[in-house]
């Protein structure tokens, strides 16, 4: 199972929505693997040709994208692209121009160019399998790929500070004299 913060996946819509020319757009989710778990901490966004109907990520770019797997000890989790319609399915060109062919490796496609903002499983999910690259169902789908919540607050009054939790920092009381001396002395001089 591949697991994405919220906030994460509203990022990567957010950049994707930055174009507004109707092409693919590309992104990839790297992280961390625990098990069978991944976990994404970071959404990286290559130096990609973008076109109507495809990208191309050149093997400079892609160097260039994971630059920093090393430096902070990520692996790439996954992808994200878009198509410009409804259809979510793996072309042959998608197949051939993965992040990876490894087994397990995660493909997620995205309608209308991810303009509707959608959960990761509106579109379609593949996984790279021994007989290449597979488009889950929706069950599966929602197996394989969750988003997690970034904030979860159970306060049960949000944002209200109590007068008896909160005491007055002390020096208070010498800072509200010292500013009506120097108001007093600031009057008086001006008459003068």
């Amino acid at each position: 199972m591949i697991s994405i913060p919220d906030f994460l996946w509203e990022r990567l819509l957010d950049e994707f929505a930055r174009l507004n020319d109707p092409v693919e757009r590309v992104a990839y989710l790297d992280g961390f693997r625990v098990g069978d778990q991944k976990v994404v901490t970071t959404v990286t966004i290559p130096d990609a040709e973008l076109h109507a109907g495809y990208y191309d990520v050149t093997s400079a770019a892609m160097s260039q994208a994971g630059q920093h797997f090393r430096t902070y000890g990520l692996a790439r989790l996954g992808q994200v692209h878009t198509h410009g319609g409804p259809g979510c399915g793996h072309s042959t060109r998608d197949d051939e121009a993965a992040y990876s062919q490894r087994i397990g490796s995660v493909s997620i496609v995205l309608p209308y160019h991810g303009q509707h903002r959608p959960h990761p499983t509106d579109g379609s999910v593949h996984i790279r399998r021994h007989e290449g690259w597979v488009a889950l169902d929706t069950s599966q789908a929602d197996a394989a790929v969750r988003l997690l919540p970034s904030l979860l607050d159970f306060r049960s009054q949000k944002w209200t500070v109590s007068s008896i939790a909160t005491p007055e920092p002390s020096g208070t009381g010498l800072f509200q004299w010292i500013k009506r001396t120097v108001h007093r002395w600031w009057s008086r001089s001006r008459r003068n």
